[in-house]
Protein backbone atom coordinates (compact mmCIF):
# COMPACT_ATOMS: atom_id res chain seq x y z
CA UNK A 1 0.00 0.00 0.00
CA UNK A 2 2.00 3.00 -1.25
CA UNK A 3 -0.68 5.73 -1.72
CA UNK A 4 -3.66 8.03 0.12
CA UNK A 5 -6.08 6.39 -1.90
CA UNK A 6 -4.97 3.20 -1.12
CA UNK A 7 -5.19 3.70 2.77
CA UNK A 8 -8.70 4.93 2.45
CA UNK A 9 -10.13 2.25 0.64
CA UNK A 10 -8.56 0.04 3.44
CA UNK A 11 -10.42 1.94 5.88
CA UNK A 12 -13.20 2.39 4.06
CA UNK A 13 -13.66 -1.71 4.03
CA UNK A 14 -12.72 -1.79 7.36
CA UNK A 15 -15.31 0.54 8.56
CA UNK A 16 -18.16 -1.19 6.22
CA UNK A 17 -16.91 -5.04 7.89
CA UNK A 18 -15.26 -5.66 4.49
CA UNK A 19 -11.74 -5.86 5.28
CA UNK A 20 -9.85 -8.97 5.93
CA UNK A 21 -7.81 -10.32 8.54
CA UNK A 22 -4.72 -9.39 6.97
CA UNK A 23 -6.11 -6.49 5.75
CA UNK A 24 -7.71 -5.62 9.44
CA UNK A 25 -3.77 -6.05 10.79
CA UNK A 26 -2.40 -3.76 8.17
CA UNK A 27 -4.52 -1.13 9.71
CA UNK A 28 -4.45 -1.90 13.27
CA UNK A 29 -0.10 -1.74 12.82
CA UNK A 30 -0.59 1.32 10.86
CA UNK A 31 -2.69 3.33 13.01
CA UNK A 32 -0.08 2.27 16.18
CA UNK A 33 2.05 4.41 14.02
CA UNK A 34 1.28 7.40 14.75
CA UNK A 35 -0.89 9.57 16.92
CA UNK A 36 -1.64 11.32 13.65
CA UNK A 37 -2.51 7.75 11.73
CA UNK A 38 -4.89 7.44 14.62
CA UNK A 39 -6.97 10.88 14.59
CA UNK A 40 -7.18 10.30 10.86
CA UNK A 41 -8.97 6.67 11.46
CA UNK A 42 -10.98 8.67 14.17
CA UNK A 43 -12.07 11.22 12.29
CA UNK A 44 -12.69 8.69 9.05
CA UNK A 45 -15.05 7.07 11.87
CA UNK A 46 -16.78 9.83 12.66
CA UNK A 47 -17.32 10.70 9.17
CA UNK A 48 -19.68 7.36 9.15
CA UNK A 49 -21.30 8.21 12.05
CA UNK A 50 -22.55 11.35 10.07
CA UNK A 51 -25.44 9.38 7.70
CA UNK A 52 -26.85 7.60 11.57
CA UNK A 53 -24.77 4.93 11.54
CA UNK A 54 -22.38 4.80 14.35
CA UNK A 55 -19.32 2.52 14.09
CA UNK A 56 -17.93 1.32 16.70
CA UNK A 57 -14.29 0.23 16.16
CA UNK A 58 -14.11 -2.32 19.28
CA UNK A 59 -17.17 -4.41 17.84
CA UNK A 60 -15.40 -3.77 13.97
CA UNK A 61 -12.12 -5.40 15.32
CA UNK A 62 -14.32 -8.32 17.24
CA UNK A 63 -16.04 -9.29 14.07
CA UNK A 64 -11.75 -10.20 12.18
CA UNK A 65 -9.88 -10.66 15.55
CA UNK A 66 -10.74 -13.91 15.64
CA UNK A 67 -9.28 -15.07 11.99
CA UNK A 68 -6.43 -12.35 12.71
CA UNK A 69 -2.86 -14.12 10.92
CA UNK A 70 0.34 -12.09 11.16
CA UNK A 71 0.50 -9.93 7.71
CA UNK A 72 3.71 -7.95 7.17
CA UNK A 73 3.64 -4.46 7.47
CA UNK A 74 4.48 -1.98 5.34
CA UNK A 75 5.30 2.31 6.14
CA UNK A 76 3.02 4.43 4.78
CA UNK A 77 3.82 8.24 5.19
CA UNK A 78 1.18 10.59 5.30
CA UNK A 79 1.04 14.35 5.18
CA UNK A 80 -2.47 14.82 3.64
CA UNK A 81 -4.45 13.98 6.58
CA UNK A 82 -6.14 17.38 6.93
CA UNK A 83 -7.26 17.77 3.79
CA UNK A 84 -8.60 14.56 3.44
CA UNK A 85 -10.20 14.79 6.55
CA UNK A 86 -12.17 18.21 5.52
CA UNK A 87 -13.91 16.37 2.68
CA UNK A 88 -14.63 13.33 4.75
CA UNK A 89 -17.62 15.06 6.76
CA UNK A 90 -19.74 16.08 4.03
CA UNK A 91 -21.43 12.89 3.34
CA UNK A 92 -21.78 9.14 3.75
CA UNK A 93 -21.53 9.20 -0.20
CA UNK A 94 -18.67 11.46 -0.39
CA UNK A 95 -16.67 9.25 1.64
CA UNK A 96 -17.46 6.08 0.19
CA UNK A 97 -15.95 7.65 -2.97
CA UNK A 98 -13.03 8.74 -1.56
CA UNK A 99 -12.52 5.34 0.44
CA UNK A 100 -12.56 3.43 -2.99
CA UNK A 101 -10.76 5.71 -5.63
CA UNK A 102 -8.08 3.31 -6.02
CA UNK A 103 -10.65 1.11 -7.54
CA UNK A 104 -11.48 3.78 -10.26
CA UNK A 105 -11.16 2.70 -13.66
CA UNK A 106 -7.73 3.62 -15.93
CA UNK A 107 -9.20 5.68 -18.54
CA UNK A 108 -7.00 6.40 -21.23
CA UNK A 109 -7.83 9.11 -23.92
CA UNK A 110 -6.30 10.13 -27.78
CA UNK A 111 -6.82 13.57 -29.17
CA UNK A 112 -5.91 15.14 -32.45
CA UNK A 113 -3.02 12.54 -32.00
CA UNK A 114 -2.88 8.49 -31.86
CA UNK A 115 -1.73 7.55 -28.18
CA UNK A 116 0.22 4.13 -27.63
CA UNK A 117 -0.35 2.32 -24.33
CA UNK A 118 1.29 -0.40 -23.30
CA UNK A 119 -0.30 -2.31 -20.06
CA UNK A 120 1.15 -4.04 -17.12
CA UNK A 121 -0.07 -8.12 -18.79
CA UNK A 122 2.78 -7.14 -21.68
CA UNK A 123 -0.14 -6.33 -24.53
CA UNK A 124 0.60 -3.12 -26.79
CA UNK A 125 -1.99 -1.04 -27.83
CA UNK A 126 -2.41 2.20 -30.44
CA UNK A 127 -5.34 4.39 -29.75
CA UNK A 128 -6.59 6.03 -32.56
CA UNK A 129 -7.34 10.04 -32.87
CA UNK A 130 -10.86 11.14 -31.16
CA UNK A 131 -10.70 7.74 -29.06
CA UNK A 132 -10.79 6.48 -25.45
CA UNK A 133 -10.44 2.97 -23.56
CA UNK A 134 -11.25 2.73 -20.18
CA UNK A 135 -10.20 -0.41 -18.11
CA UNK A 136 -12.15 -2.42 -15.63
CA UNK A 137 -11.41 -2.08 -11.82
CA UNK A 138 -10.25 -5.28 -11.22
CA UNK A 139 -8.06 -5.72 -14.99
CA UNK A 140 -5.21 -7.58 -14.38
CA UNK A 141 -6.48 -8.94 -11.47
CA UNK A 142 -10.14 -10.73 -11.48
CA UNK A 143 -10.09 -9.68 -15.74
CA UNK A 144 -8.98 -7.98 -18.75
CA UNK A 145 -11.98 -6.33 -19.76
CA UNK A 146 -12.20 -3.15 -21.09
CA UNK A 147 -14.24 -0.41 -22.89
CA UNK A 148 -13.06 1.14 -26.20
CA UNK A 149 -15.35 3.94 -27.33
CA UNK A 150 -13.55 4.74 -31.06
CA UNK A 151 -10.81 2.99 -32.67
CA UNK A 152 -7.54 1.23 -31.67
CA UNK A 153 -4.97 -2.03 -32.89
CA UNK A 154 -4.54 -4.36 -30.48
CA UNK A 155 -1.33 -6.91 -30.20
CA UNK A 156 -2.40 -8.66 -27.28
CA UNK A 157 -0.40 -10.89 -24.71
CA UNK A 158 -2.50 -13.99 -24.22
CA UNK A 159 -3.98 -15.68 -20.78
CA UNK A 160 -5.98 -18.73 -20.79
CA UNK A 161 -6.96 -17.35 -17.35
CA UNK A 162 -7.69 -14.12 -17.81
CA UNK A 163 -8.95 -13.63 -21.32
CA UNK A 164 -8.88 -10.32 -23.51
CA UNK A 165 -12.56 -8.95 -23.88
CA UNK A 166 -13.38 -5.83 -25.77
CA UNK A 167 -16.78 -4.14 -24.99
CA UNK A 168 -17.52 -1.92 -28.20
CA UNK A 169 -20.96 -1.00 -27.11
CA UNK A 170 -23.34 -3.54 -29.07
CA UNK A 171 -20.77 -6.36 -29.61
CA UNK A 172 -17.79 -7.50 -27.50
CA UNK A 173 -14.64 -9.06 -28.85
CA UNK A 174 -12.95 -11.54 -26.91
CA UNK A 175 -9.22 -12.36 -28.01
CA UNK A 176 -7.32 -15.92 -28.47
CA UNK A 177 -3.79 -14.40 -28.97
CA UNK A 178 -3.73 -12.08 -32.04
CA UNK A 179 -3.27 -8.22 -32.92
CA UNK A 180 -6.11 -7.11 -34.41
CA UNK A 181 -7.89 -3.97 -35.59
CA UNK A 182 -11.15 -2.40 -34.61
CA UNK A 183 -12.43 0.53 -36.20
CA UNK A 184 -15.29 2.19 -35.48
CA UNK A 185 -17.44 4.32 -37.73
CA UNK A 186 -20.96 6.21 -37.99
CA UNK A 187 -23.10 3.39 -37.89
CA UNK A 188 -20.57 0.45 -38.67
CA UNK A 189 -17.54 -1.46 -36.51
CA UNK A 190 -15.10 -3.01 -38.51
CA UNK A 191 -12.47 -6.20 -36.94
CA UNK A 192 -9.70 -6.60 -38.95
CA UNK A 193 -7.74 -9.64 -37.68
CA UNK A 194 -3.78 -9.72 -38.34
CA UNK A 195 -2.52 -12.80 -36.49
CA UNK A 196 -4.31 -15.32 -34.43
CA UNK A 197 -8.55 -15.25 -33.62
CA UNK A 198 -10.80 -13.46 -32.38
CA UNK A 199 -14.81 -14.39 -31.29
CA UNK A 200 -17.10 -10.97 -31.98
CA UNK A 201 -20.60 -11.37 -30.22
CA UNK A 202 -23.29 -9.07 -30.31
CA UNK A 203 -25.83 -8.15 -27.97
CA UNK A 204 -28.28 -10.54 -29.09
CA UNK A 205 -25.97 -13.91 -29.08
CA UNK A 206 -24.39 -14.24 -32.75
CA UNK A 207 -21.23 -15.18 -32.73
CA UNK A 208 -18.70 -14.66 -34.90
CA UNK A 209 -14.91 -16.54 -35.26
CA UNK A 210 -12.23 -14.72 -37.29
CA UNK A 211 -8.77 -15.70 -38.13
CA UNK A 212 -5.39 -14.18 -39.59
CA UNK A 213 -5.87 -12.23 -42.82
CA UNK A 214 -9.78 -12.31 -41.88
CA UNK A 215 -12.25 -9.37 -41.73
CA UNK A 216 -15.59 -8.50 -40.50
CA UNK A 217 -18.32 -5.40 -39.94
CA UNK A 218 -21.31 -4.93 -37.39
CA UNK A 219 -23.72 -2.34 -39.10
CA UNK A 220 -24.80 -0.47 -35.57
CA UNK A 221 -28.28 0.48 -36.70
CA UNK A 222 -29.44 -2.68 -38.10
CA UNK A 223 -27.70 -4.99 -35.67
CA UNK A 224 -26.20 -7.24 -38.66
CA UNK A 225 -23.06 -8.91 -38.13
CA UNK A 226 -21.07 -10.64 -41.13
CA UNK A 227 -17.98 -11.58 -41.86
CA UNK A 228 -16.01 -9.79 -45.21
CA UNK A 229 -16.02 -12.20 -48.44
CA UNK A 230 -12.27 -12.67 -49.58
CA UNK A 231 -12.46 -12.86 -53.40
CA UNK A 232 -9.34 -14.56 -55.38
CA UNK A 233 -9.70 -12.30 -58.95
CA UNK A 234 -7.03 -13.49 -60.93
CA UNK A 235 -3.82 -12.30 -59.49
CA UNK A 236 -4.99 -10.46 -56.68
CA UNK A 237 -7.17 -10.60 -53.58
CA UNK A 238 -9.78 -8.31 -52.39
CA UNK A 239 -9.22 -7.23 -48.60
CA UNK A 240 -10.65 -5.11 -46.03
CA UNK A 241 -8.28 -2.19 -45.45
CA UNK A 242 -8.62 0.77 -42.37
CA UNK A 243 -6.63 3.43 -43.08
CA UNK A 244 -6.59 6.02 -39.93
CA UNK A 245 -4.46 9.06 -40.09
CA UNK A 246 -1.34 6.41 -41.41
CA UNK A 247 1.67 7.17 -43.10
CA UNK A 248 2.37 6.19 -46.11
CA UNK A 249 4.92 4.77 -45.49
CA UNK A 250 3.34 2.75 -42.75
CA UNK A 251 0.74 2.36 -45.56
CA UNK A 252 3.22 0.65 -47.84
CA UNK A 253 4.04 -1.90 -45.46
CA UNK A 254 0.81 -2.92 -44.89
CA UNK A 255 -0.39 -3.14 -48.60
CA UNK A 256 2.97 -5.05 -49.39
CA UNK A 257 2.01 -7.38 -46.35
CA UNK A 258 -1.90 -7.71 -47.25
CA UNK A 259 -1.90 -7.86 -51.62
CA UNK A 260 2.43 -10.01 -51.28
CA UNK A 261 3.54 -6.94 -53.77
CA UNK A 262 6.31 -5.01 -53.24
CA UNK A 263 5.70 -1.48 -53.31
CA UNK A 264 8.29 1.47 -53.31
CA UNK A 265 8.69 4.95 -52.68
CA UNK A 266 10.94 6.82 -54.63
CA UNK A 267 11.33 10.47 -52.96
CA UNK A 268 12.02 9.61 -48.95
CA UNK A 269 9.93 13.24 -48.28
CA UNK A 270 6.45 10.81 -49.47
CA UNK A 271 7.16 8.91 -46.25
CA UNK A 272 5.40 10.88 -43.71
CA UNK A 273 2.40 11.95 -45.99
CA UNK A 274 -0.86 10.95 -44.23
CA UNK A 275 -3.89 9.38 -45.53
CA UNK A 276 -6.94 8.46 -43.84
CA UNK A 277 -10.16 6.33 -45.91
CA UNK A 278 -11.31 2.94 -46.20
CA UNK A 279 -10.93 -0.02 -48.42
CA UNK A 280 -14.03 -2.36 -48.86
CA UNK A 281 -12.73 -5.27 -50.45
CA UNK A 282 -11.05 -3.39 -53.17
CA UNK A 283 -8.92 -4.77 -55.59
CA UNK A 284 -5.08 -3.71 -55.62
CA UNK A 285 -5.42 -1.26 -58.64
CA UNK A 286 -8.17 0.15 -57.04
CA UNK A 287 -6.28 0.89 -53.70
CA UNK A 288 -3.80 2.59 -55.66
CA UNK A 289 -5.84 4.58 -58.09
CA UNK A 290 -7.04 6.22 -54.88
CA UNK A 291 -4.02 6.64 -53.40
CA UNK A 292 -2.54 8.52 -56.17
CA UNK A 293 -5.36 10.62 -56.95
CA UNK A 294 -5.69 11.51 -53.15
CA UNK A 295 -1.49 12.12 -52.33
CA UNK A 296 -1.24 13.79 -55.71
CA UNK A 297 1.53 11.54 -56.21
CA UNK A 298 2.40 9.18 -59.54
CA UNK A 299 2.75 5.42 -59.00
CA UNK A 300 4.29 3.26 -61.51
CA UNK A 301 3.84 -0.43 -62.28
CA UNK A 302 7.34 -1.91 -62.80
CA UNK A 303 6.54 -5.49 -63.08
CA UNK A 304 3.40 -7.81 -62.04
CA UNK A 305 4.03 -7.23 -58.20
CA UNK A 306 6.65 -4.21 -58.21
CA UNK A 307 5.32 -0.55 -58.25
CA UNK A 308 7.35 2.95 -57.33
CA UNK A 309 5.74 5.84 -56.03
CA UNK A 310 6.95 9.24 -57.11
CA UNK A 311 6.12 12.79 -56.06
CA UNK A 312 6.71 15.75 -53.95
CA UNK A 313 6.71 16.04 -50.15
CA UNK A 314 2.90 16.32 -48.65
CA UNK A 315 1.80 19.58 -47.66
CA UNK A 316 1.63 19.21 -43.69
Amino acid sequence: MKTTQDMDALIGKFLTGEAGPEEAMFLEDWIAESNENKTYFEQSAKAFGLVEKVVSTDKAWTNVQSQLTQAPIRKLSIGWISAVAAILILSFGAVFYLLNSNEQNNLFTAGKEKKNIELNDGTDIQLAAHSSLELSAGYGKKDRSLTLKGSGYFSVKHSKKLPFIIDAGPIHIKDLGTKFDVKTTEDTIYVRVDEGIVVIYDNKGMKLTLHANESAHYVISNGDLKMDVVIENLKTKYKTILLDNLRLEDVVDLLNKTYQVNIRIDNPALKNCRITTEFLNEDLDTVLTVISQTLEVTIIKEKNTEYLIKGMACIQ
